[in-house]
């Protein structure tokens, strides 16, 4: 852990609380619920234990509230990628704050496990890698740990089930979709299934081949978007698949891996965040970087994909980054919580493949999705509590 990156990255998440329960995901944004469950993250990340211990009921209270007013009193449970990616995403910071119980979250949780798993996986396009259906992959797997974990469920045969069916569909990559490429779209959906293979401890026959792929599209900084400079999605859940199990697999992986931590540390801001990307506006300056990342495709596939994503964020409406974690959108080089946990967890990830040891100073999350690591495998499944506190009015925690 470098103490001064760190001591930086801390400051900034400072900076993006509101309150005492409260973040913003930038300096001009409103507070939102996603961006406190990013906030929680990123204290935890950088072992900030005093800080959340101090506001830890607050934050459970304003978590499950705001996922319980998102729920609204519809007959129907939501099923769209952005209320269940806040429910998760709660369920990690819960669990964070020894939490992950309780009783309210709970009921929310108990009506997402799908009734018929193969169904859903097919609906959804999970096995056939529809965009953004990578996502709702792991989110049905989250449920289903959590039942069995806290609702008394017994879902071992639809775990079993979820991981058959999508070894049984993946194509020669290594991931799901077409057998044209490797491109972008196969890891950066495919890394949220890969997620849960991690947490489930499975063999995977093809982790050498989705290791390969992701290596062939990475440019010459190590950032692995279609566009130049990276991004904060792609380019962690790259790294997470070049890691597997928290391991350096080969000397050309470490190599590869090496590259990518010295620019991302290199692209820290002044303020201490992290961006987007740094290479995506102002355009003309840009161009020669958005040729190259067209120059180095290695297949048509990777080549219309490059083409249509160069395209798409060069046009006047895309001059911001737009997504549902805030109504004020951010520019592509501002510094944000969403990125900058992400690349400081993309560090923490590379820091410990290299030397194993070194897990016990960075903050991962003891909950099956994002923020897990192996390192945490001897109380997977157990779901344990991260942080002993009494337990918040009406929490129904058990600490």
């Amino acid at each position: 852990m470098n103490g001064a990156a760190t001591s930086r990255f801390d400051a900034f998440v400072d900076g993006c609380r509101v309150g005492e329960a409260d973040f913003r995901l930038f300096e001009d944004a409103e507070p939102t619920a996603y961006a406190r469950c990013f906030g929680v993250f990123a204290l935890w990340l950088t072992r900030r234990r005093p800080v959340l211990l101090q506001s830890r009921d607050a934050f459970v209270e304003a978590l499950v509230g705001a996922v319980v007013a998102r729920r609204g009193e519809d007959n129907a449970p939501p099923s769209d990628k952005g209320y269940r990616q806040l429910l998760t995403l709660t369920l990690s910071a819960l669990a964070i704050l020894g939490a992950a119980n309780d009783r309210r979250i709970a009921a929310l949780v108990a009506e997402q496990v799908p009734t018929n798993l193969a169904a859903e996986l097919e609906q959804l396009g999970c096995l056939a890698g529809k965009p953004q259906s990578g996502n709702q992959a792991m989110f049905l797997a989250i449920f289903m740990l959590y039942a069995e974990q806290f609702l008394g469920a017994d879902n071992k045969s639809d775990l079993a089930q979820w991981w058959q069916l999508h070894e049984q569909n993946m194509n020669r990559f290594g991931f799901w979709g077409p057998d044209t490429g490797p491109t972008h779209l196969h890891f950066q959906n495919g890394y949220h299934q890969y997620e849960i293979m991690e947490y489930l401890d499975v063999a995977n026959p093809r982790q050498s081949e989705a290791r390969s792929a992701v290596r062939a599209v990475a440019d010459y900084q190590g950032h692995y978007a279609p566009y130049p400079g990276g991004g904060g999605c792609f380019d962690y859940d790259a790294v997470f698949i070049l890691t597997a199990d928290g391991r350096v697999p080969d000397a050309a992986t470490g190599a590869l891996l090496r590259g990518t931590e010295a620019t991302i540390r290199s692209e820290q801001q002044v303020n201490g965040g992290f961006c987007e990307s740094l290479h995506v506006r102002p355009r003309l300056t840009n161009l020669h970087r958005f040729a190259g990342r067209l120059a180095s495709a290695r297949n048509w596939a990777l080549f219309n994909e490059r083409l249509r994503a160069g395209i798409s964020v060069c046009r006047p409406k895309n001059d911001r980054v737009i997504t549902h974690w805030s109504r004020t959108h951010r520019g592509w080089g501002q510094a944000n919580l969403w990125d900058s946990y992400f690349r400081m967890l993309l560090l923490a990830r590379i820091e410990c493949a290299f030397d194993p040891m070194l897990t016990t100073q960075w903050g991962f999350i003891d909950f099956p999705g994002i923020g897990w690591h192996p390192s945490l495998r001897k109380t997977a499944g157990q779901l344990a509590t991260n942080i002993a506190a009494p337990a918040a009015a009406g929490s129904g925690a058990h600490l």
